[in-house]
């Protein structure tokens, strides 16, 4: 759900939707690294970039190596699934306005509109902006099935690899809330012709290893102050895996880039990271 919000977030309404080719011999094993103690010895940890909107052919043979090789697979939420009635309640507006008033009766109708058949327009007026979007973004522009990070897990569990998480339901939905709001959804609402021309592009790009492209989809300020803080209380976790088993840690994307992502805060630290080279 995070990751779909913030990919809705960076999309920008276009006037045609021009996916660049990925170029010959690029793969998205550009997206993992090897992170190890500085003496080069020891346990190896793995951090690799998922998108949402990726499926398993997305993943590439590096990739399926590192996990196979690995103790425990750590993922964002792991095997974790949230419990349906205090999902329920997350999801739900307070007492007071609905989504109908909140938005602008114009949004208020497109919103609607195209959620028609997947929800109630009733139970929609009362849920909070990052569900609706998320609804949103699920409707006008499906995910693969399985996603990537559900392929991960399947191979995973399919090996007997431990499967572990670094934050759990009810930490990662009151975030998502209070990054994602009205206004968010209002641009999400007036983008919705290019959605899936938004999403191709980034996933393009992904595929492409194209570090400053997927930089300008969530480097910009909404997401980093979603990212940041998670990322630096996923650290201490990262650390200890180097220093006891290992593991392949799989996370999306955002949490990768830049000089605020985990390689550049691992390697500030000390540790000896590599970037896999593109096959």
């Amino acid at each position: 759900m995070l990751a779909l919000a913030l990919a809705l977030a960076g999309c920008g309404a276009g006037a045609r939707c021009v996916v660049p080719e990925q170029p010959a011999g690029a793969s998205a094993s550009a997206w993992l690294w090897h992170v190890q103690a500085a003496s080069g010895v020891g346990p190896v940890v793995w951090l690799y970039g998922t998108i949402h909107n990726g499926g398993a052919a997305d993943v590439p043979v590096p990739a399926w190596a590192a996990l196979d090789g690995a103790a425990v697979l750590v993922s964002e939420l792991g095997d974790l699934e949230p419990d349906p009635e205090a999902l329920r309640e997350e999801i739900r507006l307070p007492r007071g306005k609905g989504l109908d008033q909140l938005l602008p009766t114009d949004d208020w109708w497109t919103l609607r509109d195209a959620l028609r058949g997947a929800i109630r327009e009733d139970d929609l007026k009362r849920v909070r902006p990052w569900y609706a979007m998320s609804l949103l973004t699920r409707t006008l522009a499906p995910s693969p099935d399985p996603t990537m990070d559900v392929a991960l897990a399947r191979r995973a569990r399919a090996r007997g690899i431990a499967v572990d998480h670094l934050e759990t339901w009810e930490e990662q939905l009151p975030q998502l809330d209070a990054a994602v709001g009205v206004p968010d959804l209002i641009e999400a609402i007036d983008a919705r012709a290019t959605m899936r021309c938004d999403l191709a592009r980034t996933r393009a790009a992904y595929g492409a290893g194209d570090h400053d492209a997927m930089l300008g989809v969530f480097g910009f300020d909404r997401s980093g102050l979603l990212l940041r803080p998670r990322t630096e209380r996923w650290l201490p976790r990262i650390e200890a895996y180097v220093a006891a088993r290992g593991a392949f840690v799989a996370v999306g994307i955002g949490h990768l880039l830049g000089d605020a992502g985990l390689p550049a805060r691992l390697a500030r630290a000390g540790y000896r990271v590599r970037r896999v080279a593109p096959r």
